[in-house]
C-alpha cells in the first residue's frame, strides 16, 4: 500500500499528468453532453416492421466477362468504379505486382537491395 501511495503522489506531481487529466475531462464532458442530447431509450424506428427472412440460398451469375485490354501478362483488377448513370459504364483500374520482385544485377546475377 505504501508503494502505491508513493507512486500516486509522484505521478500526480508530474506536469503531463495534470494536462492529461484535464484534456480527458474535456473529452468525457463532451461525450456526456452528446449522450444527453439524444434519448437512447426512444424507439426511433417503430414503423419499420420486421423484415422477413428468405430460406433460399444466395445465387451468383456471370453477366459479362471483360478481358484485360493490354492482353499481356496477368494484371489484377484493383478497383471497379460504376458511373452514376445506372450502372451502364464502369471504370476499372489494373495493377501489377511486378514492382515487388527483387531487383537482380544482370552482371553478377545477385539480388540488390532497393535503397541503392
Amino acid at each position: 500500500m505504501e508503494a502505491t501511495s508513493r507512486f500516486r503522489k509522484k505521478t500526480e506531481k508530474d506536469e503531463n499528468y495534470s494536462k492529461t487529466i484535464s484534456s480527458l475531462g474535456e473529452r468525457v464532458e463532451a461525450v456526456i453532453r452528446q449522450n444527453n442530447a439524444i434519448d437512447i431509450y426512444e424507439e426511433y424506428f417503430t414503423d419499420a416492421g420486421i423484415i422477413p427472412t428468405v430460406d433460399e440460398p444466395p445465387r451468383v451469375s456471370t453477366v459479362n466477362l471483360f478481358r484485360d485490354p493490354a492482353g499481356k501478362g496477368a494484371r489484377s483488377a484493383i478497383n471497379i468504379a460504376w458511373h452514376p448513370d445506372g450502372g451502364k459504364h464502369a471504370a476499372v483500374s489494373y495493377g501489377t505486382v511486378g514492382f515487388q520482385a527483387p531487383v537482380v544485377d544482370l552482371l553478377t546475377r545477385e539480388r540488390m537491395p532497393f535503397d541503392e
